[in-house]
């Protein structure tokens, strides 16, 4: 049974606005909560923003590859002569890697499959009760 909620345009003007919001800051805290965490960078990297009808929800470039995983693949220095990284509180210098690839970590699909629906039923709910 649906309930038909009765509002001026200037009311629901200030509903969509925080509608809009309530979703976007309510994905990003669900999104960021479920993170993959290795420094935390990433995590902290989550944020959204609102513009017109648009959400948009932004984060670290290197989420694709959290998101997707990598296959096995070579990493070769660009411009100095040797790969630098430290590696049990040790230097390491290389020439090359053959990284063996990452799996893949679906955190944002996964929250969008199993929070999205009530992400915007709970900011519905919020805003009309």
């Amino acid at each position: 049974m649906t309930t038909e909620v009765q509002m001026t345009r200037e009311q629901f003007s200030t509903f969509w606005e925080k509608f809009k919001k309530g979703i976007a800051n309510d994905l990003v805290n669900e999104l960021v909560r479920v993170c993959p965490v290795d420094n935390g960078f990433l995590r902290n990297s989550i944020h959204y923003k609102v513009e017109g009808d648009t959400i948009w929800i932004k984060m670290a470039d290197y989420a694709l590859y959290v998101e997707f995983g990598t296959p096995p693949h070579i990493i070769k220095p660009k411009t100095a002569k040797a790969l630098h990284w430290k590696a049990g509180g040790k230097d390491v210098f290389a020439s090359i890697v053959h990284h063996p690839g990452t799996r893949p970590q679906p955190f944002i699909r996964n929250t969008l499959r199993s929070h999205f629906g009530d992400i915007i039923r709970n900011n519905l709910v919020r805003l009309t009760a």
